[in-house]
């Protein structure tokens, strides 16, 4: 065949002519590397034998290696093998130059890169977390090439969407759990290494808490929570209570000389007059007949002042075991790269004393902080929860707007059992970030089985992870978010669909007045956000199939513990399958504000073509939820998506294919779900009354946050007022966010610019809110977010 008529396919795909001297001089330096030179004419001669070998128009790069191998093995096998050698130290040449390569290197190098830094939990510079991280990006890889279908994974590698959680893909887990505790510490459970029982102490309790958690982190990816944390924890204050009455009463009869008096009978009698830890006079009198009963002389009075110190004993330990779980979450490293459990807990609705004793010692521990200088403490993620009636009333805040210094004291009666730990709930949040506050009398909040005189009415109850995460409706189950968690989410690109339904637009009606192409962009767009969502919906099916085939015997305690509700009835070696039909399925979206952009030249924070935009985008995403849960009977729902590494990986793949496009791509990062703009100039106010109709929207998770300037701690009123602002204009979830610095050389805390203003130090620990949980260090987040945080302006 001509030479000229052939063609080499290189190792990328590309083309070129084909070319004799580059063989004979591959040949050439093999001879040369075995020593052999002057030996021309012999190497012409096994270039004219390859060529001959080529009996094709088109040839690949390593078919035409092949068969230089073989005619060198005919007459120098010695430079055959110098010849082979070369090829593949070429080979790990290429190889060290392609991407993964490079991702390893930096790994190796501990570079300050967003692979890195892709999880602000994580420590990717220690030993664990640069194995967490090498594993990371070898099995991303390894989900690319053999696990996701063809379409899925060139979407995904493409920019359309992002399959949140790849990593994890084959491990086939799931995200997140709301754990039931009650029905844990009731039955007891087992670990690896054994089995516990229920716990009879409120330390206990707490302890036992933080085990769980930790346990269950290494079973999915993603966040832990407890939907309800007052009531769960309120048995334990009762046993604790019940345990200090009885040791105390025990030693005053001992003192008295009633030796002949057992432990067991009295605590037999205290447990069953004493269901409070403040009891009425009928459980006091009641008490008091039994013990005379049993031959133990006491009178009221003596029992009144036993019953004080055990409150005090108690309160004492309540505080110890809160103080000890906030402690524990923060230190507990259950994951490789130092990372402590992305855990959260709701709370605010128990009103008995039990309850009520919990949140209040939760809230003092909070305020109190980490270490010696009160460090504001990263997790639990906390979340207050709001009742008209329990936590909140318009009355109750009236009277405490009056004289607020006098509310935050306890000096004036409430009519909502618990609006003074909302007040409290307050005062924490201006000190040390948390709680958030979660609406339960938002219209897509509600239950309709919830009863007030329910002692299990959190079961009706919504709660939340702390990101935002949002799991309550169910197709396939119980109303709740206990036992409950989110499958899978997957992120679309909203800012690209924009920009690409602009550029149509424009095309289609070159002379059309500008109006007309903003209508054909803004029908181009809303399509494609529909057909978009059709693709993730699939692809989140897909995925959903794949973990279904996992087995029980994957997930020891998640499954065999029926955490997961379902799972208890699980053999070890069966597959999870319709379990985890009650989990959810998130339609997500980044860059609302960057697509209004694009389409408008303005966001929809002041321009009502753009809100008004940007709200249709969603509900189509809300249409392909719903025929997606008549399709396959699950849980879909949108997810106002919590983007953390994907904040910039949109923006760097949509800069370099469209350019620098003002507003939307000439940034590092896109702005998070229907937020509005972080740069944009917006009052507290209006940026609520703005995000509170998209909550309704989306109901995977959602949050809506306000930045304070200034040190918030002096101002609590204004954290209340905000609250009620929320309350008031339907917002399902929502967060403070204040400057909290503190100095590491000498300890102030406040509002810190460059230098501390005590020692001028400018060691500076800034603790910030990331997606929705803190982080004590700038310094560990990615590129993209250290900018966002840079452009957040304070709502006035």
């Amino acid at each position: 065949m001509n030479t000229k008529e052939i063609c080499i396919i290189k190792r990328d795909g590309k083309r070129e002519d084909f070319s004799a001297v580059k063989i004979s001089n591959a040949i050439g330096k093999a001879f040369e590397a075995t020593g052999l030179n002057d030996h021309r004419t012999l190497i012409e001669e096994i270039t004219q034998r390859v060529i001959l070998q080529i009996n094709q128009p088109t040839i690949g790069v390593e078919d035409i290696q092949d068969i230089v191998e073989t005619e060198l093995m005919k007459v120098q096998p010695e430079v055959a093998k110098k010849y082979i050698i070369y090829r593949q130290w070429r080979n790990t040449e290429r190889e060290r130059k392609t991407q993964i390569k490079h991702i390893m290197d930096g790994i190796v190098a501990i570079d300050k890169n967003d692979v890195n830094l892709s999880n602000a939990n994580m420590s990717s510079h220690t030993p664990a977390g640069q194995m967490m991280t090498f594993a990371s990006e070898i099995t991303k890889d390894y989900t690319y090439k053999y696990l996701l279908p063809k379409k899925y994974a060139e979407a995904h590698q493409l920019g359309d969407i992002h399959i949140h959680d790849l990593d994890y893909y084959p491990t086939k887990t799931t995200t997140c759990i709301q754990y039931d505790l009650d029905d844990l510490f009731e039955r007891g459970f087992h670990t690896k290494n054994g089995s516990i029982r229920t716990p009879q102490s409120i330390q206990s309790y707490a302890t036992l808490a933080t085990i769980i958690f930790q346990t269950n982190q290494n079973e999915q990816h993603g966040g832990q929570a407890i939907p309800a944390f007052d009531f769960f924890m309120a048995k334990g204050v009762l046993k604790s209570y019940q345990k200090a009455v009885t040791s105390i009463l025990s030693f005053y009869l001992e003192v008295k000389g009633e030796t002949t008096v057992k432990e067991e009978s009295l605590s037999e009698a205290i447990h069953q007059y004493l269901i409070s830890i403040e009891p009425n006079s009928e459980m006091k009198k009641g008490l008091v007949k039994a013990l005379q009963a049993s031959a133990i002389t006491i009178n009221a009075e003596e029992l009144e002042h036993i019953l004080h110190k055990a409150y005090a004993q108690t309160r004492k330990e309540t505080h110890q075991a809160m103080e000890g779980f906030i402690h524990n979450l923060n230190t507990m490293h259950s994951r490789g790269g130092n990372q402590v459990v992305f855990s959260s807990i709701n709370y605010g609705t128990d009103t008995s004393a039990e309850g009520r004793m919990v949140i209040e010692e939760l809230l003092k521990a909070t305020v109190e902080g980490l270490g010696q200088r009160g460090e504001v403490p990263v997790f639990p993620i906390q979340i207050f929860k709001i009742k008209d009636g329990v936590s909140y009333s318009e009355a109750d805040y009236q009277l405490a707007i009056q004289d607020f210094d006098a509310a935050l004291e306890g000096k004036i009666q409430f009519e909502a059992p618990n609006f003074d730990l909302f007040l409290k709930a307050c005062r924490t949040t201006a000190k040390a970030l948390f709680p958030n506050f979660m609406f339960l009398d938002t219209p897509f909040n509600q239950h309709e089985k919830w009863d007030k005189n329910d002692p299990k009415r959190y079961r009706y109850e919504l709660a939340t992870m702390g990101c935002r995460t949002r799991v309550f409706e169910n197709l396939n189950g119980e109303k709740t978010s206990l036992g409950r968690g989110n499958l899978s989410f997957t992120t679309m690109n909203l800012p690209r669909l924009a920009i690409e339904a602009r550029i149509k637009a424009e095309n289609m009606a070159e002379h059309t007045h500008p109006t007309a192409i903003e209508q054909l962009a803004k029908d181009i767009f809303l399509q494609s956000v529909h057909e978009m969502s059709e693709l993730i919906a699939e692809q989140l099916y897909s995925r959903y199939q794949y973990q279904r085939t996992a087995l029980a015997r994957q997930f020891p305690f998640m499954m065999s513990n029926n955490v997961w509700k379902g799972g208890g009835s699980l053999n070890p070696n069966d597959e999870v399958g319709d379990t985890l039909k009650q989990g959810t399925l998130g339609i997500g979206f980044i860059g609302g504000h960057n697509a209004m952009v694009a389409l408008y030249g303005q966001g929809h924070g002041h321009n009502r073509k753009a809100w008004e935009t940007l709200y249709e985008a969603i509900e189509e995403m809300n249409k392909v939820a719903d025929e997606y849960k008549q399709k396959y009977h699950l849980n879909y729902s949108v997810l106002a998506t919590p983007a953390e590494g994907l904040s910039g990986r949109f923006t760097r793949m949509d800069k370099r294919k469209y350019g620098l496009i003002p507003g939307v791509t000439d940034r590092d990062y896109y702005v998070n779900s229907f937020h509005v703009d972080v740069k944009e100039p917006i009052s507290i106010i209006e940026k609520i009354k703005c995000e509170a109709p998209f909550h309704a929207l989306t109901r995977g998770g959602h949050i809506t946050y306000v930045e304070l300037d200034g040190e918030a701690q002096k101002n609590i009123k204004a954290i209340a007022k905000i609250v009620k602002v929320m309350h008031d204009e339907g917002i399902g979830y929502g967060s403070i966010n204040h400057p909290v610095d503190t100095c590491h050389n000498c300890g102030y805390k406040g509002v810190i610019y460059d230098k501390c203003p005590i020692c001028n130090s400018e060691n500076i620990m800034r603790m910030r809110r990331i997606t929705g949980y803190l982080t004590g260090d700038l310094n560990s987040w990615n590129s993209a977010k250290r900018a966002e945080e840079k452009d957040r302006v304070k709502h006035g």
